[in-house]
């Protein structure tokens, strides 16, 4: 059984503010170790379960933010950017499931703990007229390829918005915000314990969940925080813009959205 684990940050316990999550943050050498323990925890819980291959695909920010010292010996990494799939690189139709770490709100969520979609520059982001935020986005890469999405770990609103979209994944809450720069948390070893424990218990009823497989073809529809933003994308093939911060797109499938939408952030900076 081969498992993909896509790590992010915003969602990791204990982080709540932008000196945690950027490179030259005063408390950023502290959340990436967070980061790397309980990216450990979940590849201890895929191997109880009976995982041969754990795949760690280091989602933040630049990319290069788990601490190789520290993991888990019986991981294999992806670290750096660019890459192909950005936070999902590496997927495949080879892997059993795929399970996130550190996830977060997406962008509009006012509750949600450093909630965002990708960038700063996206305000809503919706496949076939329903909003995603990363995590939502994300599974459906994976359910491209037939992969189910096990497993996440975050705050208690991307909780809520995966349960919205994947009723049959298992979560867990490391933390439960009060505003975007505040939350009650569990411990960084209270988070890991509990990673551990749900992503063995999620991995070893996998047969209960299903890949999240977006109707094609795929409509895109992204809401952009500046007009100019959006002026400068809608010469994008196929790009539509929709009024003064939308633009659309329908793509034959998510690899064709994904480089879409990568390609809206490049040019609409």
């Amino acid at each position: 059984m081969k498992i993909y684990i896509s790590v992010d940050m915003e969602g990791i316990a204990g982080v709540t503010h932008g000196d945690h999550v950027k490179l030259e943050g005063s408390e950023y050498e502290k959340a990436r170790k967070w980061m790397t323990w309980e990216a450990n925890a979940a590849i201890k819980g895929a191997l109880e379960a009976g995982a041969s291959e754990v795949v760690v695909a280091d989602s933040h920010g630049h990319m290069r933010n788990l601490v190789l010292d520290e993991l888990h010996e019986d991981a294999v990494v992806i670290q750096g950017s660019p890459r192909p799939l950005g936070m999902m690189a590496g997927i495949d139709n080879t892997f059993a499931a795929a399970c996130f770490i550190g996830y977060h709100s997406r962008a509009g969520d006012r509750a949600g703990v450093l909630a965002h979609s990708f960038t700063g520059q996206v305000y809503n982001l919706r496949l076939n007229g329903t909003t995603v935020g990363e995590g939502g986005f994300n599974a459906a890469i994976a359910g491209h390829f037939g992969v189910p999405l096990a497993f996440t770990a975050g705050d208690d609103t991307i909780d809520a918005e995966i349960a919205s979209l994947l009723p049959s994944t298992k979560r867990v809450i490391v933390k439960w915000a009060i505003n975007t720069t505040a939350a009650h948390s569990l411990t960084p070893k209270g988070a890991q314990k509990a990673i551990q424990s749900g992503i063995k218990t999620a991995l070893t009823n996998l047969g209960d969940i299903q890949p999240f497989v977006i109707d094609r073809p795929i409509r895109l529809e992204v809401d952009l925080m500046r007009p100019l933003s959006a002026f400068s994308a809608q010469d994008i093939p196929g790009v539509e813009q929709i009024d003064d911060r939308t633009l659309a797109y329908t793509g034959a499938d998510m690899m064709e959205i994904n480089r879409i939408l990568r390609l809206i952030f490049n040019v609409g900076r």
